[in-house]
């Protein structure tokens, strides 16, 4: 097997953990001459890296302030994962064909209380976070912005001069302090990623949440980039791209093959989706870490760029006939189908549902987050189920997302809807939904959950009772 390419180190997501802005900005050059004085001279990047604090007060324990070096901007805003639900005070918990889309408070970080978490404000499928204006530090040129953030992992990124209260029409940029591996690395082929991820840790004191297994692990694996040939895909045409994981430690000549997870970002999204924004290398190496789970390796496809195709044909085939087997001629991982798993989140789970109706003998696990089957798939055929009973199956998503109970238009039906079909074809699944949106709050823990209760696990079914 040939081991993969150097890594590319994830140094650029793990946050500062003390204070690093005192004495960051440079002065204007003295001049013994009158002469008009210069303009400041930029920070280093370290200096503007956000800083997160412990500050033992209400209502999180921890801040966060936000840094960016814009020297000639009139304005300089941010926006953030950091609306909240407090879905004890919901009018209804989950959304129901007659109200299906639950109405939550947006609530600020100031205002956060214990049991309240992440969702989009207005509560939609769209990221309706909310776009702050930051405050420029004198006139060095530094706009900054501090807030208490509870613990857990929260994307963000700027607006540059937008005259957009809500950053529409404007283009968002990731934090230069504070890169994701994709964007620090120029030579990379595709799309950056436009946000940047800070981790904040729990503090009990004040009932946040144990969110060890989202932060930076001592032990990381690698993640790397990959082009294979993908014979006509269109945009790129003939090739497509690859994220892969391979946990610490990763043993191209180990004599047991390592079991693969494949991973499927959603609508609009990238391969590098799971590794940024959804944090998956951390919460991998934590869950490998402490034993949870056995190590692995993911890959994470480019799910853009197909020739339209019904009901994902043209990435199900291209996974077959050229994805899998460059990953099992350059990896150390299983060619048995039953040391695979596919999950995938909103369009990335109607493309798990692809593999689980048409080409279930390619998966033995399968975890369908946040999104349905197909209006014209809802009724399972005899010979679908039969495939299907013997497979480890999780549905899951968010009780206040609004495709819970009506889906997304023509696209799929819900995943409700999807466990009712299920049950009536006899087949067993495990399910998983828990308070949140259709966002990234809700898919980091649902993708905890599915590993370390699913993929590679014993069957939840009684497979040998019959």
């Amino acid at each position: 097997m040939m081991s993969p390419p150097p890594r590319l180190r994830r140094t650029a997501l793990t946050p500062v953990l003390a204070l690093m802005l005192a004495g960051a900005l440079v002065g204007v050059a003295g001049a013994a001459q009158a002469t008009p004085a210069a303009a400041p001279q930029a920070p280093k990047a370290a200096s503007l890296a956000p800083v997160i604090k412990h500050t033992g007060k209400a209502p999180t324990g921890y801040t966060a302030t936000f840094s960016l070096y814009a020297p000639d901007a009139d304005r300089v805003q941010i926006k953030g994962e950091w609306f909240f639900e407090r879905p004890s005070e919901l009018t209804q918990l989950a959304g129901t064909p007659a109200a299906p889309v639950v109405q939550t408070q947006g609530i600020l970080p100031a205002d956060w209380q214990p049991g309240d978490v992440p969702i989009a404000f207005p509560n939609a499928t769209a990221a309706n976070w909310p776009v702050i204006d930051m405050q420029e530090r004198g006139n060095s040129g530094v706009w900054e912005w501090t807030t208490p953030l509870p613990s857990g992992v929260f994307s963000y990124g700027y607006f540059v001069d937008c005259a957009s209260d809500a950053g529409t029409g404007c283009t968002q940029l990731a934090d230069p302090s504070n890169l994701g591996w994709d964007a620090a690395d120029e030579t990379l082929p595709g799309t950056r990623q436009a946000s940047s991820q800070v981790f904040v840790p729990s503090d009990s004191a004040f009932d946040t949440v144990e969110a060890s297994w989202l932060a930076p692990s001592d032990e990381q694996g690698s993640i790397t980039h990959h082009v294979y040939s993908s014979p006509g895909h269109v945009t790129p045409a003939n090739q497509n791209y690859l994220t892969i994981y391979t946990p610490p430690g990763y043993d191209a000549e180990r004599a047991e093959p390592y079991p693969t997870l494949y991973l499927q970002h959603g609508g609009g999204g990238n391969e590098t989706d799971w590794t940024t924004q959804g944090a998956a290398g951390d919460i991998l190496d934590n869950l490998i870490a402490t034993g949870q789970i056995e190590p692995m390796v993911v890959v994470m496809p480019n799910n853009g760029g197909y020739p339209s195709s019904t009901f994902n044909e043209a990435f199900d085939r291209d996974l077959i006939d050229n994805m899998l087997p460059y990953v099992e001629a350059n990896f150390a991982v299983s060619t048995d189908a039953a040391d695979r798993a596919f999950a995938g989140l909103s369009a990335g789970g109607i493309v798990t549902n692809s593999f689980m109706l048409k080409y279930p003998e390619t998966f033995q696990y399968y975890g369908m987050m946040s999104a349905g089957l197909p209006p014209a798939f809802n009724t399972l055929t005899e010979a679908q189920a039969v495939a299907l009973r013997d497979k480890s199956i999780q549905i899951s998503g968010g009780w206040q997302d609004p495709i819970h109970a009506v889906g997304f238009g023509q696209s799929h039906t819900g995943p409700a809807r999807q466990v009712t079909a299920f049950t009536n074809a006899g087949i067993a699944v495990s399910t998983n939904f828990i308070n949140g949106g259709h966002e990234w709050y809700v898919w980091r823990i649902l993708l905890k959950d599915f590993l370390t209760g699913v993929a590679f696990q014993p069957p939840a079914f009684a497979d040998w009772a019959n």
